[in-house]
């Protein structure tokens, strides 16, 4: 990889909110590790096409296979970059995550592993590993939702997505002294594979957003440019903070 261009590492990046994160970063000229789960499927064709566009646009995208809820992946991904010449990666975004649909008490000891392997101990590996990586200047940013402030029905990602939150904090205050910026954005419900699903269990909140007006589902690439905007020396003022990106959803009654 070059090390003339600045690069960021994307979690979850194969679809949905990772997806248009990367054609963000992509066609602002940053070069992008493109990090995923699963090689088979509808992810693979979305990671060809980001491949494409990088090369379109002249950067490089490299993917990254792991699934961080493994840290032995996540190691081994960063073994991996660093052996293909990437020795710095100066901005990372936590997008990934995993959760069981169901209500708290019902949750088993698999669900819980789920929801503290990718959406929390995951996110915290991907740091430790990309951090030593990171230069001055550096910036973390953590995709949260409203689950994390909000009680959502047969929603527990929502108790991860309020820890993550606070882990943005305790980073910001941690990394201040080697010039690296941690903030969140906490998006609001995203048109994407997911959205149907979501308004078929949460049918009376969706009633209630609908009645108000107010356009309540947003487009990936808003919360992406939120992030990219988190990622610039324009936001260099705003350190450990979550940026509450929902389209003003709850302001009208």
């Amino acid at each position: 990889m070059t090390t003339e261009r600045q690069v960021v590492l994307i979690t979850g990046a194969a679809r949905g909110i990772g997806a248009a994160i990367a054609e963000r970063f992509i066609d602002d000229g940053f070069d992008v590790v493109l990090n995923y789960r699963r090689s088979q499927g509808k992810g693979a064709a979305n990671l060809d096409n980001l491949v494409a566009r990088a090369e379109a646009r002249g950067v490089r995208a490299y993917k990254a296979l792991a699934d961080i809820s493994e840290s032995r992946d996540v190691e081994q991904m960063i073994k991996s970059l660093r052996l293909d010449g990437l020795e710095r990666i100066d901005h990372l975004v936590l997008n990934a995550a995993s959760s069981p649909f169901k209500p708290v008490l019902e949750l088993t000891k698999h669900d819980w592993k789920q929801l503290f392997g990718t959406s929390l101990v995951g996110n915290v590996a991907v740091i430790n590993a990309v951090a030593p990586l990171m230069p001055a200047g550096g910036t973390i940013c953590a995709i949260s939702g409203v689950g994390s402030h909000l009680v959502l029905p047969n929603y527990p990602l929502g108790l991860m997505k309020a820890a993550l939150e606070n882990l943005v904090r305790y980073l910001e205050v941690e990394l201040y002294d080697r010039g690296i910026r941690v903030n969140g954005v906490c998006g609001g419900l995203v048109r994407s594979e997911m959205l149907p699903y979501l308004s078929e269990m949460w049918p009376r909140m969706i009633a209630n957003m609908e009645s108000c007006g107010r356009r309540w589902a947003l487009e990936p690439e808003e919360i992406a440019n939120v992030v990219a905007f988190l990622a610039s020396e324009r936001s260099s003022a705003i350190r450990g903070q979550i940026l509450v990106a929902t389209g003003g959803v709850g302001l009208a009654a």
